[in-house]
């Protein structure tokens, strides 16, 4: 009777023991995951910043598309798939050299980073994030002086795009990154880009080659392919 439950006991042991073995590996897989999806997710949108910027075109526009998730496609489903906020910060580091740095980070009260990423410009750059959208799509935005959260896992996000906007005014460019989401064919910063002021103009009027926003085929092809001023 002794032997039969400390062989039992053995038994629960070593499944106990090779349990906490799958745990430990599975979270070590998953925390690389992250990291990796990260820095994947993070150098992808650093390269279209970088794209736009570069662009010779005195108006340029695109969209950038963002996730919900961070997608590590372990232990199957959605459980082990990382909700975050891409944080871009704008940092002077001398009168003839700025940064635009790109940062994942997880949503925890004290949050960690998993990636990061930094894109070289020059000019001013505009940095809004959204404040509301209780009236779909015409939603509230406000402007940013040095740092913003595009945060896509908020319910109802409006931050699962980024609209990039370049303009070059007297040889001096300006760099605009917008919230915005398309539901049912509708663009939720579109509201926003014709009523918003922008130092006593609407943002429609700051970047010329959106054209008209109400012409949503106009403003399609505009957004995918850029159109000079």
């Amino acid at each position: 009777m002794i032997e039969f439950s400390l062989s039992k006991l053995n038994m629960l042991i070593f499944v106990t023991a090779v349990a906490a073995i799958v745990v430990f590996f599975m979270s070590a897989v998953n925390s690389n995951m992250k990291t990796r999806q990260s820095y994947e997710l993070v150098y992808k949108v650093g390269r279209e910043l970088k794209t736009g910027i570069e662009n010779n075109s005195y108006c340029t526009v695109k969209f950038i598309n963002i996730p919900r998730n961070i997608q590590t496609n372990s232990g199957g489903g959605n459980v082990f798939n990382m909700k975050y906020k891409l944080n871009i910060s704008s940092y002077d580091l001398d009168d003839d050299s700025k940064t635009l740095v790109l940062t994942i980070l997880d949503r925890k009260e004290n949050p960690r980073i998993y990636a990061a990423y930094s894109v070289d410009y020059n000019g001013k750059v505009v940095l809004f994030e959204s404040e509301s959208c209780d009236n779909y799509p015409a939603c509230d935005m406000t402007v940013v002086n040095k740092s913003v959260n595009f945060d896509p896992s908020k319910v109802d996000s409006i931050d699962s795009q980024i609209l990039f906007a370049k303009t070059i005014d007297n040889g001096k460019p300006t760099i605009y990154l917008i919230p915005c989401v398309k539901k049912s064919g509708i663009y939720s910063c579109r509201h926003f880009l014709t009523t918003g002021d922008l130092f006593g103009i609407t943002l429609k009027e700051a970047i010329p080659c959106l054209g008209n926003v109400y012409d949503l085929v106009s403003f399609d092809s505009q957004i995918n392919e850029g159109v000079p001023e």
